[in-house]
């Protein structure tokens, strides 16, 4: 058992399967653009993470105005479409329920704008666990750690009493700048059970919402 109370959650990768969305969204600008793909051999990697660097990971961008179209565009179709491909993984609710049936805290930080990850959370039918939820606010330099310490501040809690539940290095490099501890999640996008997981400086690596819910709890 870990004796924490504030748990954050990355969104993408850890509350909501929002592969379908976002994967469509990339291509279909991709396509709308013309642009040239890059040889991944995963290319979910890139969920989770600032859309500058998916883009640049996932296609061959020439030049910066490129790159904001792209943006622009990707944005434009994830809020008419995107933003409804997605289901909460198996056991997240449960997992929030013991959590708040606990007293602990419960908040979300996201790279995501802010105005989705609300929008979807209470599609899904979990936003009412949250005591906190904040996601990308539209500047370019909003960092996961930037976000990570509004939560601790707007929640008055320390971050030594916190703890950063994601799915990719975006949130592990982001905790770890932050001093907050880290989970790693394997069935998310960016960690996979077996990996070099060393690299990501967690305190755990859960398997499931049933595993971080009998780490955190016992």
């Amino acid at each position: 058992m870990v004796n924490k109370k504030l748990v954050i959650f990355d969104l993408d990768g850890t509350l909501l399967d929002t592969s379908e969305g976002i994967m469509h969204c990339y291509d279909s600008t991709g396509t709308a653009l013309g642009l040239i793909r890059n040889e991944l051999s995963y290319r979910k990697i890139v969920i989770g993470g600032p859309l500058s660097d998916g883009f640049n990971s996932l296609y061959k961008i020439p030049n910066k105005e490129t790159l904001n179209t792209a943006i622009e565009l990707y944005r434009k179709l994830y809020k008419e479409s995107g933003i409804k491909m997605f289901s909460a993984y198996d056991g997240i609710e449960q997992l929030l329920k013991s959590l708040k049936d606990n007293g602990i805290y419960i908040a979300t930080a996201t790279l995501k704008l802010e105005s989705f990850a609300r929008e979807m959370l209470k599609s899904a039918g979990i936003a009412q666990y949250f005591d906190l939820i904040k996601g990308f606010n539209g500047d370019e330099s909003c960092t996961k750690a930037y976000i990570l310490n509004q939560v601790v501040n707007e929640l008055g809690i320390s971050k030594s009493d916190a703890v950063l539940i994601g799915d990719s290095k975006y949130d592990a490099v982001g905790a770890q700048s932050e001093g907050i501890d880290f989970i790693g999640v394997s069935y998310g996008f960016g960690i996979k059970e077996g990996g070099d997981n060393d690299a990501f400086k967690s305190i755990y690596i859960a398997k499931s919402p049933q595993d971080i819910k009998t780490f955190l709890l016992g």
